[in-house]
């Protein structure tokens, strides 16, 4: 491959990697997060940037590259945030179901 062609691959393959780490960042890791304390100033952790991309996002050689591997980040993450509300939403909706379900049936645990 060419030299010009390795530079134009570039930045799509930083791309893929930075959407690559976000995907992986943002998967359940254990107990969730404490809810943040009123008086902390800070926004909640779903308001904030996943951190899981801020090591490449760090090593952007220009501000442009800077800014679409932000701008990855957020569309990622704004993605995943809409995947995990659609399925908060599925489990409260089973929870539901199956407590009408149980006291359907007095008899069953």
């Amino acid at each position: 491959m060419s030299r010009s062609g390795r530079r134009a691959l570039a930045p799509s393959l930083s791309l893929l990697a930075s959407a690559l780490l976000l995907l992986a960042g943002c998967g359940p890791a254990g107990d969730p997060p404490a809810a943040p304390r009123s008086d902390s100033g800070r926004p909640p952790a779903a308001e904030r940037p996943s951190p899981a991309a801020d090591a490449m996002i760090g090593k952007a050689k220009t501000p442009e590259e800077r800014l679409a591997l932000e701008k990855a980040r957020d569309e990622v993450d704004a993605e995943m945030r809409e995947k995990i509300r659609s399925l908060d939403a599925e489990i409260e909706r089973l929870r539901n179901e199956n407590e009408q379900l149980r006291k359907a049936r007095p008899d069953a645990r």
